[in-house]
């Protein structure tokens, strides 16, 4: 039974960076995503999520899908990159991969990921 949730849980995550790492590529590629398609790709995640993901894999993307309406992007990264550490210290049980790894990853380019930084530094300074 324990196997069985794992391997859901697993297909469950999987569904969510699917999801968005699809929408990466298509921000990349300059290409505009079909929203239709994007929103029931999110759905079937969310709908498996609830049914298997952890309790705090679920708050996290409750955050970051609350943090969509905010102005800031910054914070909207900062709940997308926090979701993705705790699905992978779900999975994994531990992890090494911090958010920078991970921002870095996407970014594919280490001025951006520091610009990035500088910018929440920014943020910060203003709070």
């Amino acid at each position: 039974m324990e196997k069985q949730l794992s391997e859901k849980r697993y297909v469950a995550y999987a569904k969510l960076y699917d999801f968005f790492y699809d929408l990466f590529k298509n921000q990349k590629s300059g290409k505009n995503a079909n929203n239709s398609v994007m929103s029931g790709k999110l759905m079937d995640a969310k709908k498996e999520l609830i049914m298997y993901g952890s309790d705090e894999v679920i708050f996290a993307l409750n955050k970051y899908l609350s943090s969509l309406s905010e102005e800031n992007p910054y914070y909207q990264f900062h709940y997308f990159l926090e979701l993705m550490v705790l699905i992978r210290k779900d999975m994994c049980g531990k992890t090494k991969v911090s958010r920078d790894d991970i921002l870095l990853n996407i970014m594919q380019d280490r001025k951006e990921l520091e610009k990035f930084k500088e910018y929440k530094k920014k943020l910060e300074v203003l709070a």
